[in-house]
């Protein structure tokens, strides 16, 4: 087997998929050079890592994947974000100031083998796992309480 761009392009992005519990799914713009240095550094001091993907094999791979859902998501410039260490608590609103002065457009977030769209982003007010539940658990107990309410 001959070892190619294309296959390690290949393999990086499965690895991404399978072992990765969270990263994110940016479009960003493409640049020239010295923008980009400025990206990268921007990148480096909220201690993020990226890998762009490229279209195609992206396309394909998820297309033969378990989230061929979000095959669509992956269009022009498209970057998965991660960061470098588990040290800090994510926030949303912190996600999106940050990303937005560097130019990325967040499209989903890969949390725990899972796919969250863009819409169930902005509807979520955390991306602690324990509270979501929490507030989904609140809300069914609200809605059985107003059915049951004559």
């Amino acid at each position: 087997m001959e070892f190619t761009a294309k296959s390690y392009k290949i393999l990086k992005i499965k690895k991404y998929l399978k072992k990765k519990n969270l990263f994110f799914f940016f479009n960003g713009v493409n640049q020239n050079s010295e923008d980009w240095i400025i990206t990268e550094q921007g990148l480096q001091i909220i201690n993020f890592s990226y890998y762009k993907v490229f279209n195609k094999t992206a396309n394909k791979i998820l297309k033969n994947s378990i989230y061929d859902n979000f095959q669509p998501t992956i269009n022009g410039t498209t970057f998965f974000i991660q960061p470098k260490s588990d040290s800090k608590p994510l926030s949303r609103l912190i996600l999106t100031s940050n990303f937005d002065k560097l130019l990325f457009v967040i499209l989903a977030i890969k949390l725990n083998n899972k796919i969250y769209g863009e819409t169930q982003i902005k509807n979520s007010n955390s991306l602690e796992y324990n509270e979501n539940i929490l507030l989904f658990y609140q809300f069914g107990v609200t809605q059985l309480k107003s059915c049951f309410n004559f």
